[in-house]
């Protein structure tokens, strides 16, 4: 797989989940399991809203052209990624989120991994 495609595979899966998060969260907190609330709903809209900053991140960074830049956006997403994968997976073993986490698990592994790849196994990094 080449960079480009991993970028273009993550900014495709995070921004209909941002988009989902903001506009529908009572809907994704009962697919996910999660009870309603106002507190569910505005936690829920502030991850949609940086779901969708973070996919326009790495959408944009399909087009960097400097190495130093991909990879501070790699190291940064790669981060993160393992914290959520960590946290996720944590929440559906304990019955927090309900089989529908693993998913989510699945998609925060395959963040981390290529960011962990392609950070250190790359030399060059412009996708471009």
């Amino acid at each position: 797989m080449t960079l480009r495609t991993f970028l273009t595979i993550v900014a495709v899966l995070a921004i209909p989940h941002g988009i989902a998060f903001v506009f529908a969260p009572d809907l994704l907190a009962t697919v996910y399991g999660l009870d309603h609330s106002p507190a569910v709903a505005l936690m829920s809209r502030l991850f949609g809203g940086a779901l969708l900053a973070w996919g326009g991140i790495i959408w944009s960074c399909r087009n960097f052209r400097d190495d130093a830049a991909v990879r501070a956006v790699l190291i940064c997403t790669g981060i993160p990624e393992v914290i959520g994968l960590i946290t996720v997976v944590m929440a559906t073993m304990s019955g927090t989120l309900n089989t529908l986490g693993w998913v989510a698990a699945l998609i925060y592994l395959f963040g981390a991994a290529g960011c962990g790849y392609f950070v250190m196994a790359q030399p060059r990094l412009s996708p471009v």
